[in-house]
């Protein structure tokens, strides 16, 4: 099977967050936890831009900084910094 003192792509050794495989692992897990908040940006503009809201720069940057607290507080040291 192999030698059990060489670590191989599959073993805990290799994804550990040192390591090339552990960083991309953590780079895709940043990403995906990212996704509902912007998903919830990409809805605020759509709606922005079909009327159903109104077009304010005030309001605009209130939704922001709201969804980057929130990203913030739930996602912690992954959250983005924005």
């Amino acid at each position: 099977m192999g030698d059990p003192g060489v670590a191989g792509p599959f073993t805990a050794a290799a994804w550990s967050f040192g390591t090339d495989a552990g960083s991309a692992w953590e780079h895709w897990a940043r990403r995906v936890a990212a996704i509902p908040f912007d998903a919830l940006r990409a809805q605020y503009a759509s709606a922005v831009r079909t009327g159903v809201m109104p077009a304010s720069a005030l309001d605009a940057g209130r939704f922001e900084r709201g969804m980057a607290q929130w990203e913030q507080l739930l996602l912690g040291p992954w959250a983005r910094g924005r």
